[in-house]
């Protein structure tokens, strides 16, 4: 599999359209799903396909840069890619806002709709926890978790893990159940 996005992302470096559109049909959900979570929703689609600008950029100067071997290591790399590039258009947005100004009752809208801060702090407190639980997992479980929570379906996973789908399913149950009893245990005095 290492060989596989190696050679994947080296074609497209040759400029070979095959691999880029490849490339495209693997990757495209992580970044959908990675920019979906930085830029408002009218935005998501234009911004990923300024990724796709961006790593074909100067003739492919980000995609030239990667120089891991591992498929783990590159979906690590593009979601970084996707994230910064989401958060700088998401800066972009902001300050064109700012600038041109937001009509009166959008304004009210959005103070409206404002989380409060207890709301965001317990927001975050309950997927820190949930975060904590995952890690407190095997590395097996946890891989398949984390891929679960970026957008992969099973199948795809168990080509990305190179184990068969069965092994995939069975992990993911074990996964939710130790999650479970950690849970209850949390919750018991």
């Amino acid at each position: 599999m290492s060989d596989e996005i190696r050679s994947l992302i080296d074609n497209c470096l040759l400029g070979k359209r095959e691999a880029w559109q490849t490339l495209i049909q693997k990757f495209h959900r992580l970044i959908i799903g990675t920019c979906a979570h930085y830029v408002p929703r009218e935005e998501v689609v234009d911004t990923s396909q300024l990724v796709y600008l961006k790593l074909t950029e100067n003739d492919y100067q980000l995609l030239r840069k990667f120089k891991g071997e591992s498929l783990p290591a590159f979906i690590i790399y593009l979601n970084e890619i996707a994230k910064n590039i989401s958060m700088s258009q998401t800066r972009s947005i902001r300050r064109t806002e700012y600038r041109e100004g937001i009509s009166l009752d959008l304004s009210i809208d959005i103070l409206d709709e404002r989380l409060t801060q207890e709301d965001v702090y317990f927001e975050w407190e309950e997927k820190k926890e949930f975060y904590d639980l995952i890690e407190s997992l095997d590395e097996p479980h946890k891989e398949i978790l984390i891929l679960r929570l970026k957008g992969y379906k099973f199948k795809e996973i168990a080509a990305i893990l190179e184990v068969p789908i069965g092994t995939v399913l069975a992990r993911a149950n074990r996964a939710k159940e130790k999650i479970k009893k950690l849970q209850t245990m949390e919750i018991k005095p």
